[in-house]
C-alpha cells in the first residue's frame, strides 16, 4: 500500500501526510525506485518502493 512507501524529501524520510503538503510547483524532480534498486539503496525500509523528492528551494541551496 502507499503507506509502506519510503517517502524522501531533500534527502530526509518523510511520511506521505508530509509528501501531500507539498505545492507541485515547489517540486523540482520525482524519482521512484522499486525492487532491487530501492532494497539496495535503501536496505528493508525500501522494500516497498521508494519515492524521492528533491524540491527547487533545496537544489537551489545545494549549488551554492
Amino acid at each position: 500500500t502507499i503507506n509502506d512507501i519510503l517517502f524522501i524529501i531533500d534527502d530526509k524520510i518523510v511520511s506521505k501526510e508530509e509528501v501531500e503538503k507539498y505545492n507541485p510547483k515547489d517540486i523540482e524532480t520525482v524519482t521512484v525506485l522499486k525492487d532491487k534498486a530501492a532494497t539496495e539503496t535503501y536496505g528493508e525500509k525500501g522494500k516497498n518502493g521508494v519515492i524521492i523528492i528533491v524540491t527547487k528551494k533545496y537544489l537551489e541551496k545545494k549549488k551554492k
